[in-house]
């Protein structure tokens, strides 16, 4: 004989059963929202990538154009070559923003604790930044650096190079918006675990909804037709991250027309967990003027599977007289450098058909060590510097090459 449920059970579990239904489709709408936000948010993103990415090269194919004209004056035409330059420097910026974001967000970016003297660390950091604000023609905004070291406080253990990238990141986002007044950064002593870096500006000033999106532009800013923060790029999101991996904090005060303050707290200490990479960026400082040497004894093979790259550097060094030898792959560099005699330097491209830079300069060393290599690479430099000199080079240039660095460095091997 079959039991019968009371009814007061059945009405409980009858009860339980919607409540659990009621729980179910709200997390079906939860995660409906979050689809539909994320959806929403790509879009965002790739239409803000459109953006960024036509405007800069709209300028370069037009200009482009424009400099093939026989009715353009020559001084006109140099114009143009100075906004094509500047506006490709743009373009290259947002790429390497991009890896950057890429890395950052993969997991893949290695940080190197090193010992960071402030004082000088941030007199480096004014130099290249003064730079930077003479360029953008901001003549009328002072910039100030402010050092506040404490006995013991001398030096810190951090990264260099990402501390440096995130001012430079905000500092950059200050010059941009700051037409008079000053630009002041520095940092305190907070306690004896943490240290506060700031940059503070009396620039245009943010209101409080372009504050709520600032740190994460491209992902939350959604309508591109109504931009409030001008010219704003993917700097200040990587900065954020940068500071958020350091283990660190970053916050803004601002206030429409009345300027901004950028606050970032790190620890002093190296975390016990670090990762660290022994690896060193080697800085070239251009001197005044442009180098103009005269090798017109010297011999370089030139190792360069791309046509228009090769033409490049052909034209790059047609003033300085020096012989060019043109190799399109490896087995070519390897046959010239057995039957060739004079060879003072080698340019080596790292991608190669067949077998990749690495291993030909590899190869070339066991029998012609005496020969300076110099690799050329369109991979980011930090990443493939150290596989470069191991495998034999001297030096490494990232593409797309600066003209006066190029020339420095060739210099330096051949004297």
């Amino acid at each position: 004989m079959n039991e019968q449920v009371p009814d007061n059970d059945l009405q409980q579990l009858i009860l339980n059963l919607e409540t659990e239904n009621k729980k179910l489709e709200k997390e079906l709408h939860k995660t409906r929202e979050i689809a539909l936000r994320s959806d929403k948010l790509k879009s965002a993103f790739l239409a803000n990538m459109s953006h960024a990415i036509r405007t800069p090269m709209n300028a370069i194919i037009g200009f482009s154009e424009l400099i093939g004209m026989d009715s353009v004056k020559s001084i006109t035409k140099l114009e143009y070559s100075r906004i094509i330059n500047e506006k490709g420097q743009q373009l290259l910026s947002l790429i390497d923003d991009l890896i950057e974001i890429s890395r950052i967000e993969s997991g893949k970016l290695e940080l190197s604790y090193t010992p960071i003297n402030l004082d000088e660390f941030m007199n480096e950091i004014f130099s290249s930044i003064l730079q930077k604000k003479l360029k953008a023609g901001k003549d009328q905004v002072d910039l100030i650096v402010e050092k506040n070291s404490q006995e013991g406080f001398g030096q810190i253990q951090s990264d260099p190079g990402r501390i440096q990238q995130i001012l430079n990141n905000i500092l950059v986002f200050s010059i941009r918006n700051t037409s008079k007044g000053s630009i002041k950064f520095g940092y305190t002593i907070k306690d004896p675990k943490t240290i506060e870096f700031y940059v503070v500006d009396s620039g245009i000033g943010l209101n409080k909804d372009d504050q709520k999106i600032i740190f994460d532009y491209f992902w939350q800013f959604e309508d591109i037709t109504h931009q409030h923060i001008a010219d704003n790029d993917l700097a200040l999101t990587i900065a954020k991250n940068l500071v958020e991996l350091l283990g660190g904090k970053i916050s803004l005060n601002s206030e429409l027309n009345k300027g901004n303050e950028f606050f970032f707290t790190l620890p002093i200490e190296k975390p016990e967990k670090a990762g660290e990479i022994l690896l060193a960026e080697i800085v070239f400082q251009t001197e005044t003027g442009r180098l103009e040497p005269n090798w017109k004894n010297k011999v370089i093979l030139v190792v360069e599977d791309d046509e228009v790259n090769y033409q490049f550097i052909e034209a790059l060094l047609e003033k300085t007289q020096v012989q060019l030898l043109h190799a399109e792959n490896g087995n070519q560099a390897l046959e010239l450098c057995k039957t060739i005699n004079k060879i003072d330097l080698i340019l080596m491209d790292i991608k190669l058909p067949e077998r990749n830079g690495y291993q030909i300069t590899r190869e070339i060393k066991s029998f012609r060590n005496e020969i300076p290599i110099i690799a050329q690479t369109a991979f980011q430099v930090n990443e493939v510097r150290k596989k470069c000199l191991d495998a034999g080079c001297e030096d490494v240039i990232s593409k797309p090459v600066e003209i006066e660095l190029i020339l420095q460095i060739i210099n330096k091997h051949l004297s």
